[in-house]
């Protein structure tokens, strides 16, 4: 049985807690990352290879968890600020595939435990994670991205947190997204790769529209036929400088972590070409096609692409 000290000393810790104010998601920090979105299998590691061969700007291998980071620091940011980071930064590294990262998190710690009343936030604690792994991955970046497609899926929560920030959404035709994702066995079975691939784009394409001024279409098809004009125009949209040697630049793919590691990623670490486009049209069979056309064929229309 607690003694009443014992009861007084919860009480006090309670007291702290409610009458603490909020840690908040920003401050107005001029902190503005981008976010590259979309459905996964759509070329987003090979846009990924090309912005990082600037060296203006750094995307680590996926996050995964920046969603529960979120979420977590919103339902927790009465805590004290030690505990929130420990929490927060424990969501990334805790994550099986942050291997890929090549990096603990431990060092990084006490910079975020130390940051004056007036600074702490979680667009603060995230932009100094990004960066803390581009410092010790060897670059030096203006600005840092994201390359998570999972991240689709939380694009409001993400805003929330960064409202200077850019999204590019990276669109390819749902069939040979579907095909890729069953053929990489990244999602085997095809109606919920169909569903997932739906999903994706029309989260993206709503977000795009509440949202025109910080966003900006790609198509995974206008990419591999003219890499350099679209390269460009994404190049510009970031504020970043566009170089020719970019696109086929590929002797950094060793660096980023997960190219190596994944079999799936393995044509972003090959020279550009246009030979998979429509590939999934070519190989799915008619039963195949059947079995996801009221999943997506809504959703090719209105994303411009033939329906299955």
């Amino acid at each position: 049985m607690r003694s009443l000290a014992a009861w007084y000393d919860v009480a006090a810790r309670l007291g702290k807690i409610f009458t603490r104010k909020a840690y908040p998601l920003h401050r107005n920090e001029n902190i503005s990352p981008f976010f590259i979105i979309g459905a996964g299998r759509s070329g987003t590691t090979l846009l990924r290879r090309i912005l990082v061969a600037s060296k203006q700007v750094h995307i680590p291998p996926e996050t995964y968890v920046l969603a529960q980071v979120i979420e977590h620091y919103s339902r927790n940011a009465y805590k004290d600020w030690p505990t929130l980071v420990r929490d927060c930064m424990a969501l990334f590294e805790m994550h099986p595939e942050f291997d890929t990262f090549q990096i603990t998190l431990r060092p990084l710690l006490p910079k975020l435990y130390i940051l004056p009343e007036s600074e702490r936030s979680l667009a603060k604690m995230l932009d100094m994670f990004y960066r803390y792994h581009a410092e010790q991955t060897g670059v030096v970046c203006e600005r840092w991205g994201d390359k998570t497609p999972i991240n689709t899926f939380a694009l409001d929560d993400i805003y929330a947190v960064f409202p200077k920030a850019k999204f590019i959404h990276l669109l390819r035709d749902g069939v040979d997204v579907v095909h890729s994702y069953v053929a990489s066995g990244l999602i085997p079975d095809i109606k919920r790769a169909a569903k997932r691939w739906s999903d994706s784009v029309t989260l993206a394409h709503d977000f795009s529209i509440k949202h025109a001024a910080t966003c900006i279409e790609l198509r995974y098809e206008r990419l591999s036929a003219d890499t350099h004009a679209e390269m460009s125009r994404v190049c510009a949209f970031l504020d970043i400088d566009y170089d020719e040697a970019m696109v086929n630049k590929l002797e950094h793919t060793s660096a980023m972590g997960d190219m190596k590691k994944y079999k799936h990623y393995q044509h972003a670490n090959e020279a550009i070409t246009s030979q998979y486009m429509g590939k999934g049209r070519k190989a799915l069979a008619k039963e195949e096609l059947q079995k996801i056309r009221q999943i997506m064929d809504r959703s090719l229309k209105n994303m411009g692409y033939k329906p299955c």
